[in-house]
């Protein structure tokens, strides 16, 4: 299993932690999961989303407050943020042999499903993979049946900031999907915490602040005490493993979940003493 790019430590960190030589890789997969496992432990412990650094398209409700709290940190650059929402493309299904057709978007990805005698058949177009709304309108036009129609004023923006909608009936009906309206100018980055000011107060609505950003630590300069908390983990986890016994390679999955769900880090004083000074607390009302 190859390691997910966001975790904290390698294998090799991990391998070295627990003592084991350069042959000694039985273990190696099971050590993959756990690293993992650990990694979002500590994400989950510090506040954060994700601790090693990378960019980030998210959509936040306003609740008529002054502070925006992004859901990663620490923050090294906001590329865009916009209050606001306008229809950035239409789509329909004209096909006369489906009972119904439905268009969802997701944060990674535009579905699109319909029911033919019975059986449902779905098309997937993964928002990363296309450049323009003016792609991904090409791409979907080549599925026989749908058509899309993209407003002229967002013909370049990027597919990946189309706002999340749950599916929408699209048979022999057109609906909108939308986009991130102008970009706002009077607000200011708090980038240690995560924390976006906003002097005239952040509107109220529902998924209508959208940011661009970047957080996390980058990987050389991760802090010391966060990378040894999640070796700890991993070694806690690890040592349980002899309570259990040998774990058949099919279930090996599972089984990495069942350790990590046995760590409570509220009694591990050690991994909370290396944590504690990186960990955000947010203040009701803050």
């Amino acid at each position: 299993m190859a390691l997910d790019k966001y975790t904290i430590i390698t294998l090799g960190d991990a391998r070295l932690f627990l003592g084991k030589g350069d042959t000694d890789t039985g273990d190696d997969q099971i050590i993959d999961m756990l690293i993992q496992h650990a990694s979002e432990m500590v994400a989950k412990e510090l506040g954060t989303a994700c601790v090693v650094s990378r960019t980030w398209k998210e959509y936040y409700d306003g609740h008529g407050g002054m502070n925006l709290w992004l859901n990663s940190y620490p923050v090294s650059g906001v590329d865009f943020v916009s209050v606001g929402r306008d229809d950035g493309l239409t789509i329909s299904y004209t096909g006369d042999d489906a009972s119904y057709a439905t268009a969802e978007v997701t944060s990674t990805q535009l579905k699109l499903r319909k029911r033919v005698s019975g059986t449902l058949t779905a098309s997937t177009f993964t928002l990363a993979d296309y450049a323009t709304l003016s792609a991904l309108e090409t791409a979907v036009e080549l599925v026989s049946g749908w058509t899309v129609i993209v407003n002229t004023d967002y013909t370049t923006y990027a597919p990946a900031s189309l706002v999340p909608v749950p599916a929408k009936d699209v048979k022999d009906v057109t609906a909108t999907l939308e986009v991130p309206d102008e970009g706002e100018t009077d607000c200011e980055l708090a980038s240690e915490w995560g924390r976006l000011y906003n002097p005239y107060c952040w509107p109220r609505g529902h998924n209508n602040i959208y940011v661009e950003y970047t957080a996390g630590y980058p990987r050389a300069d991760l802090p010391q005490p966060i990378r040894s908390a999640c070796l700890e983990l991993v070694k806690m986890m690890y040592d349980l493993r002899s309570k259990d016994g040998a774990v058949a390679s099919e279930t090996i999955g599972e089984y990495s979940y069942k350790l990590a769900g046995s760590v409570d880090l509220t009694n591990s004083t050690l991994v909370a003493e290396k944590l504690g000074p990186y960990r955000r607390t947010i203040l009701a009302g803050a």
